[in-house]
């Protein structure tokens, strides 16, 4: 599991495919009216992608569930440009983060001075299942018009020990409780076809 490449997703009309992220353009440029979405499974190498959006009308929706082990380093960026008006962005990212693993995030929203009426959000969230794993988490808004509307929130910590013990006292054995939780965690960002991927990590964490 250790060696699996990162997979990379792109949503098309409503479905993902899969394809390779290097065919992927250095700076991918979304149109007056076109959508731009994609979802990362990071398991590996460090990940960086920036998006332009172009027309009136324009969004993307990039997504990306990473897990970091052992006494890896590894990054994730999105940098988000709204260069015209009335466009969108959402930028989802979900985290599980084990031994002494430290995993970074950097999220970049910029909003240009024609861009008005604009909408960009950033939510990032980790789960720490050692108190030696890390993660840093840097949002940075850049707005230059002063017609948009701009969030982020990020929230780092341990799994939820009221959650897990009320599946230990249900009868549910450690590991089953943790694969329950984290695969809960996830479940509205990773499609069900890939939540193997959560088991088979944390075969080996747990």
């Amino acid at each position: 599991m250790k060696n699996i490449n990162n997979i990379c997703l792109l949503e098309k009309n409503g479905v993902y495919e899969s394809v390779d992220f290097t065919a992927l353009p250095s700076v991918v440029e979304v149109r007056e009216n076109e959508h731009f979405g994609c979802l990362f499974i990071q398991t590996n190498e460090p990940i960086s992608l920036k998006v332009v959006l172009k027309g009136a009308g324009a969004s993307c929706d990039l997504k990306c569930v990473y897990f970091g082990a052992e006494n890896e380093q590894k990054s994730l960026v999105f940098d988000v440009t709204h260069a015209a008006g009335k466009t969108k962005s959402t930028q989802t990212v979900k985290g599980i983060v084990a031994d002494k693993a430290k995993c970074a995030f950097y999220g970049t929203i910029h909003i240009l001075p024609d861009a008005q009426k604009c909408e960009g959000t950033q939510n990032h969230r980790a789960v720490l299942l050692s108190d030696t794993a890390q993660v840093q988490a840097t949002p940075e808004l850049e707005i230059f018009a002063d017609d948009v509307v701009c969030s982020h929130g990020s929230a780092i910590g341990p799994i939820d020990k009221n959650q897990l013990f009320y599946l230990l006292s249900r009868g549910i054995d450690e590991k089953t409780a943790y694969q329950m939780l984290l695969s809960a965690f996830l479940q509205d960002v990773l499609p069900d076809d890939y939540h193997f991927i959560v088991r088979e990590w944390l075969h080996d964490r747990l």
